[in-house]
């Protein structure tokens, strides 16, 4: 019995991947097996529609995977301080990733708008979503400033200068924070902006569990 129920899950195991190999090629099966082999297959379950099975779809998941990251990587800088960052090899190279996922954070969450305004899934009531999007961009743009201004370094001072000449016009929200106050320029970079940001993605990913991924148009 044990014998017989081994080969039959190997046949099984083996027809499926023959139909992903089929499906999608050789080679992006043989990347995505590990979703099916335990103890991952749990966490891979399908949960998406066939039509949403393009790397298209994934745009907004990797655009929530360098969010994490960041949030991570800006904690641990934040935790250490500025001549940690500055001074250590390995602060620098955690500031540098950080920069970079910063850069990539922006890539991946424009290529995800791109998606949804093309396959239309602001449609109906997603629209809610499509703004929640929106505000969250805006969000970001301002979470990206602040964080070149906390930086510490020359860009950070280059920033400082020329934001203070167009965007900080005093009095600029009754004087609250100046391009050059380092102290409030990285409260306001690690603990106001990013609270506001995971409310809305919370938001976000909490609208598109309940209502779906829509059909393209």
């Amino acid at each position: 019995m044990g014998d017989a129920g081994a080969t039959g899950e190997q046949q099984i195991e083996g027809d499926s991947f023959a139909e992903r190999v089929a499906e999608h090629g050789r080679l992006r099966a043989t990347l995505e097996s590990f979703a099916y082999a335990g103890p991952y297959s749990g966490l891979f379950k399908k949960a998406a529609p066939y039509y949403a099975e393009s790397y298209w779809y994934c745009m907004g998941g990797i655009t929530f995977l360098t969010f994490g990251y960041l949030t991570i990587s800006g904690i641990l800088l934040a935790w250490l301080g500025p001549f940690w960052w500055l001074t250590n090899p390995v602060g620098q190279f955690l500031k540098a990733t950080h920069y970079w996922s910063a850069q990539a954070f922006f890539f991946f969450l424009i290529l995800h708008l791109i998606r949804v305004w093309a396959t239309g899934s602001y449609r109906g009531r997603r629209w809610i979503n499509w703004v929640i999007g929106g505000v969250t961009l805006l969000l970001a743009l301002g979470e990206n400033l602040f964080g070149l201004l906390a930086r510490g370094d020359w860009e950070s001072q280059f920033v400082s200068m020329h934001s203070d000449n167009m965007l900080f016009v005093q009095p600029f929200f009754f004087n609250l924070f100046k391009p050059g106050d380092f102290t409030t320029d990285l409260t306001i970079h690690v603990a106001v902006i990013p609270v506001l940001m995971i409310g809305l993605i919370l938001a976000h990913l909490t609208l598109v569990r309940l209502q779906g991924i829509a059909r393209p148009l």
